[in-house]
Order: C-alpha cells, then structure tokens, then sequence
C-alpha cells in the first residue's frame, strides 16, 4: 500500500530481490548507430539496442511500478557481463530502468519477434541491491506463444 509523506510525496513500497513479472506496453523503440571512438588506436564501434515501456511487477504482486526496459546488443569492447541485467531506481521518480544482457545472436532472434508484437510478458530474479545502488539481476527470460491456424 502507498501513502503520502508529510512533504505530501507519495511514498512506494520499497523494491525487494525476488521473483518479479513485467509486461511490456506499447511498440519497441529499435536504434542502430555507430560512432567512431579515438584511440589510440582508433576504433569503430556499432550499437544497437531495443527500450521497450513495461510494467514491473514485484514480487507477490504486491505492487505495479512503470519502467523502462532496455536490451542492448553486446559490442567487440563489451562481450561479457557478470550479471543477466542490472535494475536502477531514483529517488526523484517513480519509474524504474531495467537493463537486460543478451548475446548478439540472441539479439537477432529477438528482434522480428519485437517487431511484430509477439514478446508481451517476460520475468526476471532480481538479486539484493548492491554497493553501488544496483540491483543485479541473476535471471530473466521472455517466450512468445506460437498461433496457431487451421
């Protein structure tokens, strides 16, 4: 349950580690790019990444919160990470941002099935927060439902 502060700022439930949902809302913002970074030596670098408006959903459903989801493909300087996402909150709003790891190859699977509407629930395991104010997320995964016709 929420409740209003004394400043009359609404206060949230606090985030937790555990089991959480997410629904995605709305379409995928897809971007591409490249930018060339100096050296020594210089080098030229691609990115590509996915943000997709979602609704968190903590653990026992205890409470909704929006949030931004961002999937971005790995580049050569940054293949490997040691969690499957990291979640930031702030405190000046109410939204938080969600950042999930994925392979480049799994990237490409995922990108016709964004486009075309087909991921709409996905889940994540959120670990405790840690010294840098982070929450690491150790797992998460979102599956499509294949239509059938007769």
């Amino acid at each position: 349950m929420t409740a209003r502060t004394k400043t009359n700022r609404l206060q949230l439930p606090p985030l937790v580690a555990g089991e959480w949902r997410g629904e995605i809302v709305g379409s995928a913002n897809i971007n591409f790019g490249h930018v060339v970074q100096p050296g020594p030596p210089r080098q030229s670098v691609e990115f590509t990444y996915v943000i997709l408006a979602a609704s968190l959903i903590m653990p026992n459903t205890a409470f909704r919160r929006p949030g931004i989801v961002m999937i971005m493909a790995p580049t050569p300087m940054k293949t490997e990470h040691p969690d499957a996402g990291v979640l930031f909150e702030t405190a000046e709003l109410p939204s938080l941002s969600l950042s999930l790891h994925v392979t480049r190859e799994q990237f490409s699977d995922m990108l016709p099935r964004l486009e075309a509407h087909r991921f709409k629930e996905f889940y994540f395991t959120l670990e405790e927060k840690d010294a840098e104010r982070r929450w690491p997320v150790r797992s998460w995964g979102m599956g499509v439902t294949r239509l059938l016709t007769t």
